[in-house]
């Protein structure tokens, strides 16, 4: 019987998420503000749509849709209660 390749396993991602921008797709060749408007340095990130933000401004922005939507779900479920 032959050997199974071993898949490698990622780590698990904390509650909060964690967004990998290891790729070169997330470079920009020059500083943009950061979309987000937080006020910090221009940066050279790009988000999934080549918008520039720093990657703990995506990640808060992501975390606060999260919470947004779960809000949103727990007041549906107890309108309908």
């Amino acid at each position: 019987m032959g050997r199974r390749a071993s898949t490698p396993q990622r780590p698990e991602l904390p509650p909060t998420g964690v967004l990998d921008w290891d790729s070169s797709a997330h470079w920009g060749s020059r500083p943009l503000p950061c979309r987000y408007q937080c006020g910090g340095l221009p940066t050279q990130l790009r988000d999934s749509k080549k918008r520039p933000a720093h990657k703990v401004c995506a990640e808060a922005a992501l975390a606060r849709q999260v919470q947004e939507y779960a809000e949103a779900y727990e007041n549906e479920r107890l309108q309908l209660s």
